[in-house]
């Protein structure tokens, strides 16, 4: 890796690193540089008696939480299977059980990285300390090559529960005050989700629920989804509501994405409630089958922990990602126009952005809304000192 940025360097080539390559947005692919591709950096090294972990940033999260549950630790792992913790823990991270152990940059407690200049360095909280703030939220315009992250673990759940059940789109109306009530009354460590999408079953438009949630034992978890079990009874089910209980290392099947799609997307962190959102959105038609608007609290009613001294400095609380997900070429403009839409129905609720799923490209304003004004003057600040010649680049 070292030789690599410094041939670029030489050469007056930038250099764009690239993990797993989930980005909805493709911000690796940049035209006239170097792609440096680290998925092969996936190696994990367990410490249990330190209770930490070294992890390539090309490791898979399923992969990643299989090994370390096999010694009986758990980390908050991204949603999707595919997603490598590369430009996840980057980005800041907001994954499974992040309501009781925070983002998941907050658990990162040293990063391994080559700079522009081709030295290679640990930072972390008492070296390299402003590279350590940077890194743990500066998303894809970040001005080095992570190649290693240093996490805490934590203790493997015991129990994780899941509820799930779907409704007619049209019952929003029905459903907004119960669901906003219910996830007042949620346990901080409980994750809410309200997705609108396409009946897996009968393809109808529908919000399905899913609520989630960790524990010592099974009582504990499932008492902390008690709030969502007895929906209003004029809201009409389609099939049964379930509760499972599952190892968290299949947490992943509770969100899969399909592969192979065209995609744009965005996001936005919002003030209200998740019923307020509902009611916003749930009668914009999808544009095909597989496209979603997830509205999620990450930690019930509480705002989930962001790093003491990161670059993570905007949201943690209720977020709305929009997503659109299509086959053809043709259907291009119009899958972006709907996402545009979506975004447009919710920005009355808008208080900023996340920097990892927000489409940066569509307005000079997305940037801005992902950072606190003090977050982005910092980060600019430390990429004129760490890479003044502008080797990597920046963001989209």
């Amino acid at each position: 890796m070292v030789e690599a940025v410094r041939f670029a360097a030489a050469n007056d080539l930038k250099v764009s690193p690239r993990g797993g390559g989930h980005h909805y947005g493709g911000a690796a692919l940049r035209n006239g540089g170097v792609l440096l591709d680290l998925s092969a950096l996936d190696f994990v090294e367990i410490d249990g008696e330190a209770r930490k972990a070294k992890v390539g940033v090309g490791v898979r999260g399923d992969v990643l939480s299989q090994q370390l549950a096999a010694q009986g630790f758990a980390f908050p792992v991204g949603h999707c299977a595919d997603v490598s913790v590369s430009g996840y823990l980057l980005n800041g991270g907001f994954g499974w059980n992040s309501g009781e152990w925070g983002a998941a940059c907050t658990n990162v407690v040293a990063i391994e990285m080559v700079l522009a200049d081709g030295r290679a360095i640990l930072a972390d909280e008492s070296h390299y300390s402003d590279l350590f703030w940077a890194a743990r939220g500066g998303g894809p315009g970040f001005f080095a090559v992570v190649t290693t992250y240093h996490v805490a673990l934590h203790p493997l759940p015991a129990a994780t529960c899941a509820w799930r059940a779907a409704f007619p789109a049209d019952h929003a109306p029905l459903l907004a005050d119960w669901l906003s009530a219910a996830t007042d009354a949620a346990a901080p460590q409980t994750e809410v989700g309200c997705f609108l999408m396409s009946h897996w079953d009968s393809g109808e438009p529908a919000i399905v629920l899913r609520v989630s949630a960790c524990g010592n034992d099974e009582t504990e978890a499932r008492e902390r989804l008690s709030s969502f079990v007895s929906p209003p009874r004029r809201a009409t089910l389609i099939g049964e509501a379930d509760a499972v209980v599952l190892p968290f290392t299949e947490l992943f099947k509770l969100s899969p994405m399909p592969d192979g799609k065209r995609v744009a997307a965005d996001h936005l962190w919002a003030s209200a409630k998740l019923g307020e959102l509902l009611l916003a959105v749930y009668d914009i038609p999808l544009c095909s089958p597989h496209s979603t608007i997830d509205l999620v609290a990450y930690g019930g009613h509480s705002r989930v922990s962001l790093p003491n001294d990161g670059a993570l400095s905007v949201g943690g609380g209720t977020g709305a990602g929009i997503y659109a997900m299509w086959d053809n070429a043709a259907d291009d403009a119009d899958n972006r126009a709907w996402v545009r839409r979506v975004d447009q129905a919710l920005d009355a609720f808008r208080v900023g952005r996340y920097v990892g799923e927000a489409d940066l490209t569509a307005s000079p304003t997305r940037l801005v809304e992902c950072f606190t004004p003090e977050a982005l003057h910092r980060l600019e600040r430390l990429r004129r000192k760490y890479d003044p010649a502008g080797v990597f680049f920046t963001w989209p």
